[in-house]
């Protein structure tokens, strides 16, 4: 026989069965989507998969940690020019700004030109605005210096990590099963935790062992990029059944789709309302929160050296964990809904304890650190899981990227709101609003205490906004989603084969049998 003969379609692939296990395994047959389906315990693969997704979110945390410690490194290099406390500001912002930016744009993308594509788009992003910063150069470049060079390349950077946001979210809900979509999208939010962790460490290792100071910044910088430049190849994944279903077949038509995307944004309004609202008041929490670290710092005892930061920050980086491995736990035992709610209540009583009892809290270093540790269990064990769960559950396949998106910016620009204010705030009882000049902690002290009680105020809204106007019922869509690994996509003539082998066996019944009943 010649090479070039196609052989029939039915001898590719059938090995040897018996009769039962050929029934057992129709029985598994979906016609509906052309695959079998039969749970299986695939947790390593389940894991690998979270870690892949979670990559954006490790590089996020990464970034945000890393910046302040890095500009102190440079701060070295007095041949880098000047870096005043606005241009400090401005540096750290622009990723902020990118990230909304980014949010924005590729959730947009997502709903309109499918995941996959828009994936493995803001993960280059990532990877390239990584390494163009470490690459900034004192010499001017385009007419830059140093410092707007980084602004230029965080911004890039910020871009990918936003739009890692709406697309990790969408694409792990629309790959889960029901009983395990809300345990998988806390995993891969979780990662946030271990990029914070993963910074800490990589920053005193660059202090402890690089005496280059010019080195020590790129290396600490450089870092955060290795996780997704590890896991962009395995991003290369099929597009997700939903996508495929609810927009793909329905609406082919990029027209149309687009469109179509803000008719259904429209009328999930006060849903993007609870999940924007409620995300943009953890932000700015979150900034509030971490406007007195320095006196946590103090309170731990370590050395004010480059060297006793880093150590510094990798304790207060570690006290995040157990909010995050706690809220992947709980969170379908619980409740996504009133685990928000738990969150902002236990945020607002410590920061009224805080307000109340701050000078006392400040003479017992070691309740003062555990007290700031709460902030961060209530903020992970809380809203900070949840605000990202909920909307990746709630809207339509239509415009889920999208609303997840638009709800994630809205708590960057809370972000960047609360840094500002409260900085402003803590500051507001010193001369010339600046108590950095001041040799009298207790200016600073009354700025701090008005924070304490702004962010009171605040937890307390945010848990009436989140009992009020937070919906947590899944979409309908979702109902029907099966686990990737669960999934085996049907072989050409595999079906026709299993069926003709159980109708021969049966003497020629009847083939309705081969659907799975």
């Amino acid at each position: 026989m010649s090479t070039n003969e196609p052989s029939p379609a039915v001898a590719v692939e059938m090995p040897p069965l018996d009769v039962k296990k050929a029934e057992d395994r129709l029985a598994h047959y979906h016609p509906e989507h052309h695959h079998f389906y039969e749970a299986k315990s695939h947790l390593g693969k389940r894991i690998f998969t979270i870690v892949i997704a979670g990559t954006g979110f490790l590089a996020d945390s990464y970034d945000l940690f890393v910046i302040n410690i890095a500009l102190l490194m440079m701060k070295q290099n007095k041949n880098y020019g000047v870096l005043t406390p606005d241009l400090q500001s401005l540096v750290s912002l622009m990723a902020i700004v990118g990230a909304l930016c980014g949010q924005l744009f590729f959730g947009i993308l997502g709903d309109q030109f499918g995941r996959k594509t828009t994936f493995i788009t803001t993960a280059v992003l990532t990877i390239v605005g990584t390494i163009l910063q470490a690459c900034a150069q004192p010499t001017q470049f385009l007419g830059m210096n140093i410092w707007q060079q980084l602004m230029l390349f965080r911004f890039i950077m910020g871009m990918g990590v936003g739009g890692e946001y709406p697309m990790a979210s969408t694409i792990t809900a629309e790959s889960s099963a029901p009983g395990e979509r809300g345990r998988n999208l806390a995993a891969v939010f979780s990662m946030q935790g271990v990029g914070r962790v993963l910074c800490a460490l990589m920053l005193l290792v660059a202090a402890f062992t690089i005496e280059d100071t010019n080195w020590q910044w790129r290396f600490a910088i450089l870092m955060g990029a290795v996780p997704m430049m590890a896991a962009v190849c395995f991003r290369w994944l099929p597009e997700t059944e939903a996508f495929e279903k609810e927009v793909k077949l329905k609406q082919p038509a990029l027209g149309q789709r687009f469109r179509n995307i803000w008719v259904v944004v429209w009328a999930n309004r006060v849903k993007l309302l609870g999940t924007a609202g409620s995300w943009f008041i953890l932000d700015v929490l979150f900034y509030g929160n971490s406007l007195f670290s320095a006196d946590v710092t103090r309170a731990m005892g370590t050395e004010n050296t480059l060297e006793g930061k880093t150590v510094q920050n990798l304790i207060i980086q570690l006290m995040a964990m157990p909010g995050y491995i706690l809220a992947v736990i709980f969170l379908d035992r619980i409740g996504r809904k009133r685990l928000q709610l738990v969150g902002f209540g236990g945020e607002a009583i410590i920061f009224a304890a805080m307000a109340i009892f701050q000078q006392q809290f400040k003479g017992l270093p070691a309740l003062f650190v555990f007290m700031y540790a709460l902030t961060f269990f209530f903020d992970d064990f809380g809203p900070n899981t949840t605000t990202f769960v909920i909307p990746a559950e709630i809207f339509p396949t239509e415009a889920r990227a999208t609303c997840h998106g638009i709800s994630a910016a809205f708590g960057k620009a809370g972000a960047a709101i609360g840094a500002a204010a409260f900085l402003k705030v803590a500051n507001m009882f010193c001369p010339g609003d600046n108590c950095h000049n001041t040799e009298d902690p207790a200016l600073l002290d009354k700025g701090i205490r008005v924070v304490f009680i702004c962010c009171t105020v605040l937890a307390v809204i945010g848990f009436l906004w989140t009992w009020a106007l937070v919906d947590e019922t899944p979409h309908a869509s979702l109902s029907r989603t099966e686990s990737r690994y669960d999934v085996e996509p049907e072989k050409e003539g595999e079906v026709e084969a299993l069926t003709s082998r159980v109708q021969k066996a049966r003497g020629g019944a009847s083939s309705d049998g081969r659907l799975g009943q």
